[in-house]
């Protein structure tokens, strides 16, 4: 159908003012002008877009496809056609017919950004965060200034658990002007992850307000809540989404989770053993039972149910995962794979490993080093100030094309392990002579002996105050917390606050070097005491860390550490006692000189 110049006009009019009123949801508005523009030109692709559109916001998703695909069919070389029947295809799970239109978009629309952020967003609902960066880096190249790009490249650092990479992009992507509910979400999440609670819960509070019918963004906020020891709020959470929702899984865990911190480890159980009944279909609600059990500390009943998520699904992660780690809390270690060490290998270090565990594990990494002896390490530059402190070099870089690689925790595999083996106390990381003999003096004027501590952020963890009741009078406690944790040291004014000239791993390692003893929980703080060689107490909670597996109260990885570990969760009191106990006896030691520890009295 021929239509005049002016009736062009007015049809342009009308499928401008429809797409406004389609990006604001407003669907009778744009359907009045849509169908306005079908009864003149039902033939006109730019019309059937529209209408297509119209369809897919409705939710009418087979009559959309059915629109899209004649209208694509017809109009082959209309790039905008394809990207939306790409996003039916997508509504309906066909990932690859989905990926596909996307592909054909880009090569029609060169100069359009559209296909391409659809085309990431896309690949990242289908898991894939590979073409999904790609594409979300290639949209940002044509406009460095795109928030919706940037967004989506944090996202996919997020996916790909480089927390710190997708905080940047995020809050860059907020800088732009974003600020939908996806990525106020994802950036609670990393600050969760780094331990910034309360910004995580503002976050979480903002997403939630921002798509309150978004039910990931409540589970969140639960979480979130739960964190900042708003129990009773993360509570009730739960049961607003549990009302609509009875069989979300994550939210059925943090109820449970609830519980143990309150000290209930039997009804957290009983609450998910009778959904796991009630759905003996699902894996992931025996997962969550088998996670609730081993963070009762009930390990041999949570190794029971990974063997029985394992028979039904072989390749289930979470119940791999949790089976290695029990086995190694008991001191089972894996055996050995191969029949030589993998010397020059160049190790990666995963994005999401936190400190502690690195420093755990660097001690196996000069084993590893070439005939020059260097180690190959892909890892956050975070890290690489602690791998400085290793009797070896270093080449950091991304893996070459064809290069082997090892994952980091993969290591375990490759050496013959048992309990003697670990029994070395030497130290394997060395402070720097200048910092340690700075640290020592700013020390000396204080009355021995020093003993270090840090203690947790979580809701469920080693408070504070416990600490403080496990120091007794007559040493002199140094706090090396550092960010927003080292406010709490406003009510403890006898502590030092070492935090505030803790500028990075190295300030630590001298620290702590010069520290008589060392209590706190599972913080970097206590690795290090351990990887320094030096004395001290890491508080544990009923879940047992694989880390913090011992022999006796003695820690397997770090010799010179004793373990408390808690008995029930929710109850410090076993283990305050314990710090309480290992203290009174430094300060003893220290009133008679001669009862000295050797590796107390070491300098």
């Amino acid at each position: 159908m021929n239509v005049s110049t002016e009736g062009a006009a007015q049809l342009g009019e009308w499928l401008a003012a429809a797409s406004r009123f389609l990006a604001a949801g407003s669907t009778q508005e744009a359907a009045a002008l849509i169908e306005a523009a079908l009864a003149v030109c039902p033939s006109d692709p730019d019309v059937l877009n529209a209408y297509g559109s119209l369809l897919l916001l409705r939710g009418d998703l087979p009559r959309a496809t059915d629109v899209l695909g004649a209208a694509a069919t017809a109009y082959p070389t209309h790039a905008s056609l394809c990207a939306n029947l790409g996003a039916a295809y997508q509504m309906a799970g066909r990932h690859m017919e989905a990926r596909h239109c996307w592909q054909r978009a880009v090569v029609l629309a060169p100069d359009a950004q559209s296909p391409l952020l659809a085309l990431a967003r896309g690949r990242l609902l289908a898991g894939d965060p590979d073409e999904a960066g790609e594409a979300a880096a290639a949209a940002l190249a044509r406009n460095p200034d795109n928030a919706e790009a940037t967004e989506l490249i944090g996202l996919v650092a997020l996916t790909r658990g480089d927390h710190s990479e997708a905080e940047r992009r995020f809050r860059e992507a907020l800088e732009r002007g974003a600020g939908d509910s996806a990525l106020l979400r994802g950036l609670s999440i990393c600050c969760l992850h780094r331990g910034a609670t309360g910004e995580a819960l503002a976050l979480a509070e903002r997403a939630w307000l921002a798509d309150p019918l978004d039910r990931d963004g409540l589970d969140h906020l639960a979480r979130c809540q739960a964190e900042a020891g708003r129990l009773a709020d993360a509570e009730a959470t739960c049961a607003k989404l549990l009302a609509f929702a009875p069989n979300h899984v994550s939210a059925r865990a943090l109820l449970a989770r609830i519980r143990l911190v309150r000290g209930e480890p039997e009804a957290a159980l009983a609450d998910l053993a009778a959904f796991a009944k009630a759905n003996p279909g699902s894996a992931a609600a025996l997962s969550a039972l088998a996670d609730t059990a081993r963070e009762s500390g009930r390990l041999a009943e949570a190794e029971a149910l990974c063997r029985e998520i394992l028979r039904r699904e072989p390749d289930h992660a979470p119940a791999l995962k949790l089976s290695e780690d029990i086995a190694l809390a008991q001191g089972r270690f894996p055996p050995r794979s191969g029949s030589a060490v993998p010397i020059g290998v160049r190790i990666d270090v995963p994005p999401d490993m936190l400190a502690g565990e690195f420093i755990l594990l660097s001690r196996f990494l000069p084993a590893l080093a070439d005939e020059d002896g260097r180690v190959k390490l892909h890892a956050r530059e975070h890290f690489l100030p602690l791998a400085a402190h290793l009797p070896v070099g270093f080449e950091e870089g991304p893996p070459q094309p064809g290069e082997a690689t090892l994952p980091l925790p993969g290591m375990l595999r490759c050496f013959d392990l048992d309990r003697d083996w670990l029994a070395d106390p030497r130290p394997y990381l060395t402070a720097d002579a200048a910092l340690a003999a700075r640290w020592r003096h700013a020390l000396q004027e204080h009355p021995r002996p020093w003993i270090g501590f840090t203690w947790s952020l979580d809701a469920q963890g080693l408070a504070m105050e416990d600490v403080r009741a496990a120091i007794p009078p007559g040493a002199t406690p140094v706090s090396l917390m550092m960010g927003e944790g080292r406010h709490a040291l406003a009510r403890w004014p006898e502590a030092l606050d070492a935090g505030l000239r803790l500028e990075g791993f190295a300030d630590m390692i001298a620290a702590v070097a010069c520290l008589d003893y060392i209590i706190g929980p599972d913080t970097a703080a206590t690795h290090l005491a351990g990887a320094v060689g030096r004395p001290g107490m890491a508080a544990v909670g009923a879940h047992q860390p694989w880390h913090w597996a011992s022999r006796g109260e003695r820690a397997l990885w770090y010799p010179t550490l004793r373990v408390a570990r808690q008995t029930r969760p929710g109850d410090w009191s076993a283990v305050v006692a314990a710090l309480r106990g290992a203290c009174a006896s430094i300060v003893a030691d220290f009133g008679d000189p001669a009862g000295l520890q050797p590796e107390i009295a070491s300098f």
